[in-house]
């Protein structure tokens, strides 16, 4: 039987998402569907990029929450606002069970990898052993996290990012293109890494931007 899921949002990622899935169902005949999307900006009429607007968000859980077969992805994550996001989620009241996972058949996973509900891997992504991976996280194409490493809820990698082993992040942290975080270090909650940005020892303040080679503190972004 196929996963059918419909994704939350409806930019950005969330369309990435929807074509990684078709990709996945064409391609390598992956047991999963399509079904659109839950999204509220009326401007975009009743689809996009061919795919179907079936509801808002809100109606969501009411409409479709009955479907053993039916699973939703939360995609409205915004790299300033990565708190405040998970709380929108929070917000919906929708149970644990029906947030779907969706892994693309490219990436590798190592199996004796741990991942909670409601989390994506894209394409040609590399996890290694023993890694957990928390809820409602999002892995961009090439991402790549090394062995033993902890990843708490609303963890988003953009592209190309590399995580050694062995590391702590806490939630709601957003990595953007070509970061580096290096072995053994742990990283706060609430944190947006630069791209291009290398860290090379403990990041121990929330809700910072922190950027360069070797990070440092550009500014603060939203508290918890």
């Amino acid at each position: 039987m196929k996963n059918k899921i419909i994704i939350i949002g409806g930019k950005g990622t969330a369309v990435n998402i929807a074509e990684g899935i078709v990709d996945a169902q064409e391609k390598y005949n992956h047991p999963v569907e399509f079904l659109g999307f839950a999204f509220d900006d009326e401007l975009f009429g009743d689809q996009i990029n061919g795919y179907p607007i079936v509801c808002r968000s809100e109606e969501l859980y009411t409409r479709f929450g009955k479907y053993s077969d039916i699973s939703f992805i939360f995609q409205m994550n915004h790299q300033f606002k990565m708190y405040e996001r998970s709380q929108l989620v929070a917000s919906y009241n929708i149970p644990k069970e029906k947030w779907g996972t969706f892994i693309h058949p490219s990436a590798y996973v190592a199996k004796s990898v741990k991942i909670g509900y409601g989390s994506v891997v894209f394409a040609h992504c590399a996890i290694h052993s023993n890694v957990r991976i928390g809820n409602h996280c999002t892995f961009s194409a090439l991402t790549t996290i090394g062995h033993d490493t902890q990843l708490n809820d609303h963890v988003f990698t953009a592209t190309h990012v590399c995580i050694g082993s062995n590391v702590n992040i806490g939630e709601c942290n957003f990595f953007g293109q070509n970061s580096t975080v290096t072995s053994m270090v742990n990283i706060a909650r609430n944190n947006l890494i630069g791209l291009g940005a290398s860290v090379i020892n403990s990041l121990t303040e929330e809700g910072k931007i922190y950027v360069g080679s070797p990070t440092r503190i550009l500014k603060s972004i939203s508290p918890l």
